[in-house]
């Protein structure tokens, strides 16, 4: 049951998963704002803001009179691991922020988007659910952020009556990404696709981003619902695509895309070599000592890659089903065109500047 009166207000609106959450409010004739610090939609109302600066939020929050906050703000993990501070400054104090922002403003609801990755500690997690404790060892401080987040949205569940709701999608994917597309784009250029690590016996969920704004949405909607109420606010909700696949598989049909669409780059054909999961550990360390005498500590494998490439990763998201009443719109295949057909027009465009 959509809540007509809600005015919402999107954390990180501009880029990914928060402009999919835009486009689908807008559609359905919602009143929308976007707080984000980068502006390239001028289709709706834009602030610029920091939410690590408490008075540009709790200053949207006023002049927007939004009583659905939707939060889907995050550094991107993989870019930023050389600066692991910037997790904790943004998840968790900038969350906090928001927080504090809501309840004094009076807003009714606060919708996080998280992230899966706040129950994995490098083994396997089979058809998992949200009864999973949380990670208690942290491969990235990307995890122990998220996880800071969390705590803190669903603490402030019921305070100053707000209520709180944390989504937590897996493998999220789909036009816009800045981080899983163009990795996978960039060892495909370089010729590396022929790299395995593990033996691809492992499944993983995929979601399609579409997917994941639905659920934001159907989390907000229900918290208007007094027959669900309690059953929304103060809960965990995991989404995915419902269609796990071996973790190389899915990567070697974006790669397949990428051959399609860029026809004048040459095909890698060499033999797939496989790096046990094991090596491939020991490898990173041999890389890390290599870059630590080079003075160059950055490196692309680590152990939270490898262990990630190489686990069985997917979850139950039956509690999603059976009380927001999600079901993916978008399948995997589906998706991953919709992503093909994005990505090839954005560097069209580039091209083209």
């Amino acid at each position: 049951m959509a809540n007509t009166k809600d005015v919402y207000l999107v954390l990180g609106g501009d880029v990914f998963v928060g402009r999919h959450v835009v486009e689908r409010l807008m559609a359905r004739g919602d009143t929308v704002f976007v707080f984000d610090t980068s502006h390239t939609h001028d289709d709706v109302s834009f602030i610029p803001g920091d939410i690590c600066v408490p008075e540009q939020i709790s200053s949207a929050l006023q002049q927007t009179g939004a009583t659905c906050i939707i939060h889907t703000i995050s550094p991107l993990s993989i870019r930023n691991r050389d600066k692991p501070e910037i997790f904790h400054q943004v998840n968790v104090e900038g969350t906090r922020n928001v927080i504090e922002a809501a309840k004094a403003s009076g807003a009714r609801k606060l919708i996080y988007h998280s992230s899966s990755g706040v129950v994995f500690d490098g083994r396997d997690i089979v058809s998992g659910d949200e009864s999973l404790p949380y990670a208690k060892k942290h491969l990235e401080a990307y995890t122990a952020s998220r996880i800071g987040a969390e705590k803190l949205i669903l603490d402030a569940n019921g305070k100053n009556g707000l209520k709180t709701v944390c989504i937590r999608p897996t493998g999220t994917f789909g036009p816009g990404d800045q981080e899983s597309v163009i990795g996978a784009y960039e060892t495909w250029k370089r010729g590396m696709t022929h790299v395995q690590l593990g033996k691809n016996t492992n499944l993983c969920d995929k979601t399609y981003v579409g997917n994941v704004a639905l659920a934001l949405v159907l989390a907000a909607d229900k918290l208007h619902d007094p027959s669900l109420t309690d059953q929304v606010a103060g809960n965990v909700f995991l989404i995915n695509n419902k269609d796990p696949r071996p973790f190389w598989t899915f990567m070697r049909s974006m790669w397949a895309g990428f051959d399609e669409i860029f026809p004048e780059h040459p095909k890698n054909e060499k033999k797939i070599v496989v790096l046990p999961r094991a090596f491939a550990l020991l490898l990173v360390y041999v890389m890390k000592f290599i870059g630590w005498i080079k003075g160059k500590p950055e490196q692309t494998l680590t152990t939270y890659t490898v262990k990630f490439a190489t686990a069985a990763f997917y979850f139950n998201s039956d509690k999603a089903t059976r009380i927001l009443g999600y079901h993916p719109e978008i399948g995997v295949d589906e998706g991953l065109q919709k992503t093909l057909e994005w990505f090839k027009a954005e560097m069209d465009a580039r091209h083209n500047e």
